[in-house]
């Protein structure tokens, strides 16, 4: 009975580690880069690419974007063109999935998935 008990809280436990994923999911095929590489690299524009990092500002009313800070720099990700969202996040841990593009005042990753830890 004490072996069945621990087995429950364990499986429970793990559950409880699980990433939310949102939009269709991270992409483990494609390059995993830095947000100072979209800077540094202008090959990386059109590109779809994988980062990680922390949300430091998020879209309070609809969750429709977020910034991405990964120690090397900030980027905005846009959720709205793919039309999902995420409920707040503030100070988590993120992976996103998206295109990187250019906007006027820098560079934005279009999200098409993103995993919160």
């Amino acid at each position: 009975m004490k072996k069945m008990i621990l087995v429950i809280v364990m499986g429970l436990a793990l559950a409880g580690c699980a990433a939310e994923k949102y939009g269709s999911g991270i992409d483990g095929t494609v390059q995993k880069v830095k947000v100072k590489d979209i800077i540094l690299y202008p090959e990386l524009q059109g590109r779809k690419v994988t980062l990680e990092g922390r949300i430091v500002t998020q879209c309070m009313s609809y969750g429709c974007w977020f910034f991405l800070e990964d120690g090397t720099g900030k980027v905005f990700v846009n959720l709205a063109p793919r039309n999902f969202s995420l409920p707040a996040n503030m100070g988590k841990s993120a992976r996103v999935t998206g295109v990187v593009s250019t906007v006027k005042d820098g560079y934005q990753v279009i999200a098409e998935g993103v995993e919160i830890s």
